[in-house]
């Protein structure tokens, strides 16, 4: 049983699926996915996008087609009777099903760590109760839970696969001069978000400060991106790029505006300079300010140890900063951030993490 309920872990789980069935061509799979699962054989009980939210707020009136879900996944492994669930990212859901998994004895591992490093970090009890392995995608998660008795292994992150497999680790792509790729996310209510700040951004530079600008979408992201587009009235001065071009799209780049998740690492893999973004409905903030502890937001930040790149939360994300800072960055400031860029590749390590996270998948069932 494999559960993914945002778009990042469809990806990483999709990737685990196809080194299992290479590892064992005979794995059946079910359970929650988005395309890359599907297309690796994953039976939907319900899609990704059915799960994918952002906010401490927003969720709420989701909360009764949510549990409904849940339900009919429980059903699902009574009656198939998985020998092990693998449980991706998502932790809100998918700790509250692990619960519920044990109680039908079957066994867990979760696959990407959640977050407690960051906010809620009781949670770790909870790990420690109901998962047979914590599978982590970040290189300082094993040490914390080692500190807290939790078993867990550093599989290393799948998009160094992704990179590698589309001959991009060694940035063997030219850049364009001026080329600024967006990339608002993954998750409806994080475009809605950060795109519109973006949109204006690009009307505000001149043609002095960049050449083009590309707006690089993740997987079933279209329908919000033209809503959004539609809102602020067309988007004729962006290129967009979705499907099996995006990742050598965005290479070509020389500065990235990107949310704060796993497209960071993207950009640093593939050396690209960046401003991120974070920004939620102003009570989902006020709540999230009380209860995480990290020194930054971007992923790449947090594995360098530093500010490598500049970060504009919440009120702070407005064109007029953006612009400010792009053109500091376009001007020559961008090359500041490469060697911390560098260093974070260094971290991450080689390719594998698919196969290893199969791997271990394996040893647990």
């Amino acid at each position: 049983m494999i559960v993914a309920g945002e778009v990042s872990g469809d990806l990483h789980a999709g990737n685990m699926l196809a080194e299992l069935r290479a590892l064992e061509p005979g794995v059946d799979a079910f359970g929650v996915g988005g395309e890359r699962l599907a297309s690796n054989g994953l039976a939907c009980v319900a899609t990704t996008d059915e799960l994918a939210h952002m906010g401490l707020v927003e969720v709420l009136s989701e909360l009764p087609r949510i549990r409904r879900i849940m339900q009919r996944l429980v059903d699902e492994a009574e009656r198939r009777q998985p020998r092990l669930a693998v449980l991706v990212d998502s932790p809100d859901f998918n700790l509250r099903l692990a619960a519920r998994l044990r109680r039908i004895g079957i066994p867990v591992v979760l696959y990407v760590s959640p977050q407690l490093w960051a906010w809620r970090r009781g949670r770790v009890r909870v790990v420690r109760r109901l998962a047979r392995e914590v599978l982590c995608l970040l290189p300082f998660e094993v040490p914390f839970y080692a500190e807290h008795d939790v078993a867990a292994r550093y599989v290393g992150h799948p998009l160094v696969d992704d990179v590698a497999r589309d001959g991009l680790l060694n940035h063997q792509v030219s850049r364009v001069a001026g080329k600024i790729a967006l990339l608002p996310g993954s998750r409806s209510m994080e475009i809605r978000q950060l795109l519109p700040t973006m949109i204006q951004t690009v009307r505000d530079l001149g043609s002095e400060d960049f050449s083009e600008a590309v707006l690089i979408e993740a997987p079933g992201v279209g329908a919000v991106v033209d809503e959004v587009f539609a809102d602020q009235g067309g988007g004729g001065e962006i290129r967009r790029v979705s499907g099996s071009d995006r990742r050598r799209e965005l290479a070509s780049c020389v500065l990235a505006w990107t949310a704060s998740g796993t497209a960071t690492l993207e950009c640093a893999l593939l050396d690209i300079p960046m401003v991120v973004g974070y920004r939620l409905q102003a009570l989902s903030y006020a709540v999230a300010r009380l209860l995480v502890r990290v020194p930054h937001v971007a992923l790449v930040n947090l594995i360098a140890e530093e500010r490598v790149a500049p970060e504009l939360i919440q009120s702070d994300w407005r064109a007029d900063n953006l612009a400010e800072i792009s053109r500091r960055l376009l001007g020559g400031g961008a090359d500041e951030q490469r060697p911390a860029l560098e260093r974070v590749r260094r971290r991450m390590g080689p390719p594998g993490a698919s196969r290893r996270a199969a791997e271990a998948v394996l040893e647990s069932c």
